[in-house]
């Protein structure tokens, strides 16, 4: 007795392709069985502080940026969050002299803006999403409220347990 037969069954009882196929899907359905994909970590919702930068505004626009403001993003009007710290510095210029040199002087007119914003946001494995927008340090962040828009910097993210 021949292991295939003139119609290409095994032992004369299963086509050889059908077998092949049955041992795939056996072996696919025992790996995911034995050895399950791990579960990345689900994203929760938690409060965060973010430290944004806004660079070189005019004091006018420095004036207005106070504490127990509330934030949006600009362009989808989502909430960030709750401004609960301003800190406002001379801007620093780079000038040329005229020996060639670069030296970084404050600015007279402008102002750096450090906000403090704490809002509650999704946190990930592998991003942080605030009012829609993921954050990262160094990303850009339009935030409005009803008397000025500006565009800023996140310099630092730190969340609460």
């Amino acid at each position: 007795m021949s292991f295939i037969d003139k119609k290409g069954r095994l032992f004369g009882l299963i086509n050889v392709i059908d077998l092949l196929v049955i041992i795939l899907v056996v072996a696919v359905a025992a790996r995911f069985v034995l050895n399950p994909q791990k579960n990345s970590s689900v994203a929760e919702e938690k409060t965060i502080q973010v430290v944004m930068l806004v660079k070189d505004v005019r004091d006018a626009t420095a004036k207005v940026i106070k504490e127990g403001d509330i934030v949006r993003e600009t362009k989808t009007n989502n909430l960030l969050g709750k401004v609960t710290k301003v800190e406002v510095k001379p801007a620093e210029t780079l000038v040329n002299t005229a020996d060639g040199r670069v030296l970084s002087v404050l600015n007279p007119v402008l102002k750096d803006v450090y906000v403090t914003v704490e809002g509650s946001a999704t946190v990930g494995e592998n991003a942080i999403v605030l009012g829609g927008t993921e954050i990262r340090i160094g990303t850009a962040v339009q935030m409005k409220t009803n008397l000025y828009a500006v565009v800023a910097t996140v310099m630092e993210i730190n969340e609460f347990k």
